[in-house]
């Protein structure tokens, strides 16, 4: 894999470099930059971090889990769980050539310059990067992944190794960047009120979560993100290109593919379907995700939508980090569990105007498990986490698939790693194929 630089980064180096004379370097090709300052790669790896998990792969895992509707086109093959290897490509891409390499190559370079607090900042998004892939697909290549001269057909590692992995680079990650705000290196891509450590031990609770590692899914929780201000977020414009990503796909390229037309959220939040506790404020929610089309409903990407030109999209929220305290709480017998979710009860409250009752079920029971998973299912609209709870708790919702008896269980290897990497898995898992972890 070849380490490309952003379109943006370079034509910063294009503008500051200057010539000692029109004919130096005449024969040297401008664009093939051998490398570039760390400060500035940052930004490409993050925008990889960004569009791994709110662009195409989102969109498919919100179709797949019933959070939306494919409804024209190629979207209709996906609506009835029928994907090839090549519509992964992009996803495999997104990660690996415009996020990890990214990462690693800043992480180098900041290293050399004695910038450990960068080289941390790095180490977060490859180790997000990682632990998505790894949840999405299973093993992965990990260990050899972006040593392309070293190894230019990397093995794949096992998907609790990558696991593990991630953990001691988001380990690492919190030594170097010490107590630096995660305003730090974020530029005009990224916000949030925490320190770069805390949004790192948030993603550690995250992917021990994934791991069904329970006791340090609770104990990295309570050391993350514990106010809504805190949560890392992306930013956006109205400037062509930097709009919501959501958005970008619904309104500026392929209207009336991706809907929510009889979704399983929809018929939560409007009532079709009885929610483990009336939350009278689903209301106000509902006209906040979706807005009528005909007779069903698509994504709001009005102004005052979820999905707006300008929204915000979710790297890791307040929201996330309580209901995994909450979830990992029960389940390892630790009384916090209530207190944690009726937190996020009373934040809804608050950001939706509307009542969302505090829960009436006993601390560890299985009542208050499956109002916790429901939470999260409904408050982490068009991210990717839903559907890894969805997997790892061999679906305690029941959500029902769109078609058939099960819900995907993975995505699958994509058709550039099939075809050039003889170390894909072979014969490649189908769509239904249980991850390691989820076995």
């Amino acid at each position: 894999m070849k380490k490309i630089l952003a379109y943006s980064i370079l034509s910063v180096l294009f503008l500051t470099l200057s010539c000692e004379s029109y004919t130096e370097d005449l024969n040297t090709d401008p664009n093939n930059f051998s490398s570039a300052p760390p400060e500035l790669i940052i930004g490409q790896a993050q925008l990889g971090w960004m569009q791994l998990v709110t662009s195409n792969s989102a969109r498919y895992a919100g179709i797949f889990m019933n959070h939306f509707t494919g409804e024209d086109r190629q979207y209709l093959t996906v609506n009835s769980y029928s994907t090839t290897a090549a519509d992964y490509d992009d996803t495999w891409d997104d990660a690996y050539v415009d996020g990890i390499e990214q990462a690693q190559l800043t992480r180098e370079l900041a290293l050399e310059s004695g910038n450990t607090q960068l080289a941390g900042i790095a180490q977060i998004a490859e180790a997000a990067l990682y632990g998505e892939m790894a949840a999405l697909f299973g093993d992965i290549p990990f260990s050899q992944a972006g040593n392309a001269d070293e190894f230019p057909n990397p093995a794949y590692d096992a998907q609790a190794t990558v696991l593990a992995g991630v953990q001691s680079l988001l380990d690492q990650a919190i030594t170097n960047v010490g107590s630096a705000s995660a305003s730090l290196y974020a530029g005009n891509r990224l916000a949030s009120g925490a320190t770069w450590a805390e949004i790192a031990h948030s993603l550690k609770a995250r992917y021990y979560l994934v791991a069904k590692d329970y006791p340090n899914a609770l104990a990295s929780a309570r050391q993350g993100i514990d106010t809504p201000a805190k949560s890392l977020t992306t930013i956006h414009t109205t400037a062509t290109r930097t709009e919501n990503l959501y958005y970008q796909f619904i309104v500026d390229r392929r209207d009336g593919y991706l809907g929510a037309t009889d979704s399983h959220l929809v018929h939560l939040l409007n009532g079709t379907v009885a929610r483990l506790i009336a939350t009278p404020g689903d209301s106000d929610r509902f006209t906040f995700y979706f807005s009528p089309a005909g007779t069903g409903h698509v994504p709001n990407t009005s102004a005052t939508g979820v999905f707006a030109e300008t929204a915000p999209m979710n790297l890791i929220s307040y929201v996330e980090v309580k209901l995994i305290e909450a979830e990992a709480a029960n389940r390892t017998g630790d009384a916090g569990d209530v207190t944690a979710f009726n937190e996020v009860r009373t934040h809804l409250a608050g950001q939706f105007g509307g009542s969302f009752p505090a829960t009436a079920s006993a601390s560890g029971s299985a009542a208050l498990l499956a109002e916790i998973l429901e939470e999260k299912y409904i408050s982490l609209v068009g991210e990717l986490q839903p559907f890894h709870d969805i997997r790892r708790t061999n679906n305690l919702l029941n959500v029902p698939p769109k078609t058939g008896s099960v819900i995907p269980q993975r995505f699958i290897y994509p058709q550039v790693e099939v075809d050039t990497n003889p170390n894909t898995p072979s014969p490649v898992p189908d769509l239904f194929t249980k991850t390691p972890i989820n076995q």
